[in-house]
């Protein structure tokens, strides 16, 4: 009997999971069908009973979703629990686990960029956003040898609540920051090598006057750029090292720093889903080719 998969978020047309999580089946011979369906936050509670009666296998959730699943599943994961959000659900003789590849899936595509373009692991990181995306990097980063954070959101308590997690009391230096205050700035123009990231959706940018995050005006020469988005601001033909530059990394195109959007991670958090799905493991070379022949970029891991 064939296998039910899906992807659910507002918007998803955009998302490159249906094409490479579909590559991954057929590779392996598993007879299965992934498809992405559009669902606001107003019907997620009827859109998650119909997918129980249709006995989904499985299923990824991304924005604006993944802080409301664990909510309305059966069970979560440690990872899941530690993070706060999900974005894969596995269903288990009826039941749906909650789960999160984003946390361990970026921490494995920060990795191999860092170690293929040769770069040192950073002490200092700057954080855009605050949503499940942020849990998700806040979970990696904790991980590792990290010994300052800086988090802007348009809102400074949420991001102080998310510097409270219990994961993330062995990183001393902690701070959090509005967006329209002066201090992140000058917090980022004293750190050290900083890595910049950024965890909102292309809709942030939308009808902004001002870019946003406003990198203008500062000196990032010396910074590593990670996006979490892979939408670029260009259109694909424009050539693999214009078309894989969100509006994001375009700000930070003019400091000539080493930079990386999210496709990486999105395969990395892909093959860490597919596994939990079918217990195998991903064929992780079929995947990465179908990304890059749907961006026309000709590498996932060279700094764009």
């Amino acid at each position: 009997m064939r296998q039910f998969f899906a992807i659910i978020g507002h918007p998803v047309a955009h998302s490159l999971s249906p094409r490479f999580q579909q590559a991954a089946f057929d590779a392996s011979g598993l007879d299965a069908a992934y498809l992405p369906f559009d669902i606001s936050p107003e019907q997620l509670p009827q859109a998650l009973a119909a997918l129980r009666i249709l006995g989904v296998a499985g299923f990824n959730i991304t924005l604006p979703h993944k802080e409301a699943i664990p909510g309305m599943v059966d069970g979560l994961s440690e990872t899941a629990r530690e993070i706060g959000a999900v974005n894969t659900v596995v269903s288990r003789r009826g039941e749906w686990l909650g789960d999160n590849t984003d946390g361990p899936g970026f921490l494995l595509a920060l990795e191999r960029f860092l170690e293929e373009n040769r770069l040192a692991f950073p002490s200092h990181v700057l954080i855009f956003g605050a949503g499940g995306s942020a849990r998700a990097v806040l979970w990696a980063l904790a991980r590792r040898p990290f010994r300052a954070i800086c988090l802007v959101n348009r809102t400074r308590s949420r991001g102080e609540a998310l510097l409270n997690l219990p994961i993330l009391s062995g990183i001393p230096d902690r701070t959090a920051c509005a967006l329209d205050q002066t201090s992140w700035r000058d917090w980022i123009s004293n750190a050290k090598n900083p890595l910049v990231i950024n965890t909102l959706s292309l809709r942030a940018f939308a009808g902004n006057e001002i870019p946003f995050p406003p990198l203008e005006g500062l000196s990032l020469s010396d910074a590593t750029l990670f996006d979490l988005s892979y939408v670029p601001s260009k259109p694909s033909g424009a050539g693999p090292e214009e078309g894989g530059r969100t509006p994001f990394l375009e700000m930070g195109s003019l400091f000539g720093a080493p930079s990386q959007n999210g496709l990486g991670m999105l395969l990395c958090q892909g093959a860490l889903a597919f596994r939990l799905w079918t217990g195998k493991e991903a064929p992780v070379d079929r995947m990465e080719e179908v990304l890059r022949l749907a961006t026309g970029q000709k590498s996932l891991w060279k700094s764009l």
